[in-house]
């Protein structure tokens, strides 16, 4: 009888009362047929679990009965100060029967240090509470801007505890900003002192914001997550050193960022700092005089314009765009953006290329134009046939004088670019149709498809998002527009979503090609 008494199935937790940055022990007993059942999902609110449970069975044998039972115990943090709710917990046995366990109610406490970015404020806090002493703290390189100019974000952990091990636990959403991460993988940590304590401090993250609408704009915080090793007093203090693994966690406390409207006066193509470069006008064989341009600085350049014509221009221009790439240093993030400007002149001789400009504003709210000068060069016609030199006779003796050798070459030069063409014609279709299928009616459809997709490819969406590579540029280029579109300040934008899923697509196969180039396939 006591032992029957003893085994049922339970629900329990460790505290009733936790704090912002502790853990939540969780047990769930499972006795007798309810032991068989494999997994568990406990309904929670405003709590998230760690990870996988951990798992011990027992049997027993008393007076000719026997028993078995099997504990699961979690491990899970708050979100947020006020009531978290664990259960209730619906069982289900191998023979049918159901049972509910009771829901059980925790209190989470507020953390004092949770809306304060001072590091010498919050170390003060967590040592005059008894906490460990490991924090997480956001700065920005300036708190107000103008909207799409660049800001600079970065998490610095400051830990003087006895740490195991840690990770960022958690990312925040950026609907309002386009975000560039930078590259902090060489950051080394460091010693510093706070108010007489030595702390080690470690840049954990640093983005490059690009604000997409002015107001009052918050960096949500992110979380890190620690393994902390703590003394265990047995009341010896000359007995051996005993501890224990305790599971801490911090989050950085949010960021307003005041962004201004544009200033009045006339419209911009860029914010920020650019400079604008141009090559040399050149045409060949009497074909269309080609430009490279480019425009590069610290600015979204993603959705910049092209340079426009100060003057009108005595032909016809044909755009093609060259792409962005991304240049992070460990402090800020600059863009290029290229383009190849094709003139078709109306007639041939001396021709006026006129200057080519984009209107910046710079982060302190001035307009200024940045420029290509004008230049002048001769263009010609391209040859006519009978205008062609004939081979010599010594060179040609096994040729008939007769055949039309220039439209030959010509005709086989213009097969090569058909098939060319086609080639890269079939390949953009392809890439089209995949990108249509990830593409949802919503964002979060669109981004749980794109997840999906990595993933049966090998991929993992976390580590894509930190990658320094042309790939993991395309993956946070539709992440960002995605987030903006979920938070409904953007409309308007499919197509924009859907060239950047080709362009992760097309990153993605040249990123597979090159490994398979390389034997790594």
């Amino acid at each position: 009888m006591i032992a029957a008494t003893a085994l049922a199935n339970d629900l329990t937790v460790d505290k009733r009362t936790v704090a912002m940055d502790e853990s939540l022990g969780i047990t769930v007993t499972l006795t007798d047929d309810f032991a068989g059942v494999d997994s568990v999902s406990i309904p929670l609110r405003n709590l998230e679990l760690d990870g996988p449970p951990s798992s011990s069975s027992q049997f027993q044998w008393i007076n000719g009965q026997s028993s078995k039972s099997k504990v699961l115990r979690y491990s899970a943090h708050p979100l947020q100060p006020g009531t978290a709710q664990i259960g209730p917990l619906r069982l289900q046995s191998s023979d049918g029967r159901v049972e509910t366990l009771a829901p059980i109610f925790v209190t989470v406490l507020a953390d004092a240090t949770a809306g304060s970015n001072d590091p010498a404020r919050i170390l003060h806090e967590l040592l005059a509470t008894g906490r460990d002493p490991i924090f997480l703290v956001a700065q920005a390189d300036r708190s107000e801007g103008i909207a799409g100019d660049e800001v600079v974000v970065t998490w610095t952990l400051y830990n003087a505890a006895s740490v195991e091990q840690y990770g960022i636990g958690g990312f925040p959403k950026l609907a309002d900003f386009w975000s560039e991460e930078l590259d902090v993988h060489g950051e080394q940590p460091e010693n510093v002192t706070l108010d007489g304590v030595a702390v080690e401090r470690l840049v954990m993250r640093r983005v490059a914001l690009f604000p997409l609408r002015s107001g009052s704009l918050t960096v949500e915080p992110m979380t890190v997550n620690a393994t902390v090793m703590k003394r265990v007093s047995r009341g010896d203090p000359f007995g051996m050193f005993e501890g224990m693994q305790v599971e801490v966690h911090r989050r950085s406390a949010p960021l307003t960022i005041t962004v201004h409207p544009t200033p009045p006066g006339p419209a911009v193509d860029v914010v920020g700092s650019v400079a604008i470069r141009c090559g040399v006008p050149l045409q060949r064989n009497g074909g269309p005089v080609s430009i490279d341009v480019s425009l590069s600085g610290r600015a979204n350049l993603r959705s910049a314009p092209s340079p426009h014509w100060e003057s009108p221009i005595a032909g016809s221009v044909q755009i093609v765009e060259r792409g962005v790439t991304v240049n992070r240093s460990p402090t800020d993030a600059r863009m290029t953006r290229q383009w190849r400007y094709l003139i078709f002149p109306e007639k041939e001789g001396e021709f006026q290329v006129p200057q080519l400009l984009s209107r910046t504003l710079t982060s302190e709210g001035l307009r200024q134009d940045v420029r290509c000068p004008a230049r002048t060069l001769n263009v010609e016609r391209a040859p006519v046939a009978s205008e062609t030199a004939r081979p010599s006779r010594s060179r040609s003796a096994n040729r008939d004088p007769d055949l039309p050798w220039p439209l030959i070459a010509g005709g086989a030069l213009a097969l090569i670019l058909s098939l060319a063409l086609m080639r890269l014609w079939s390949r953009r279709r392809r890439e089209g149709a995949a990108a249509r299928a990830l593409l949802h009616a919503s964002p979060a459809d669109t981004r749980t498809a794109v997840d999906g997709w990595l993933h049966s490819r090998g991929l993992d969406p976390s580590a894509l998002m930190r990658e320094g590579s042309d790939r993991g540029d395309a993956f946070r280029a539709v992440r960002s527009l995605l987030d903006a579109q979920e938070s409904g300040r953007l409309a308007g934008t499919e197509r924009e979503l859907r060239d950047r899923l080709r362009e992760l697509l097309r990153a993605i196969g040249k990123e597979r090609a090159a490994g398979r180039e390389g034997g790594v396939g």
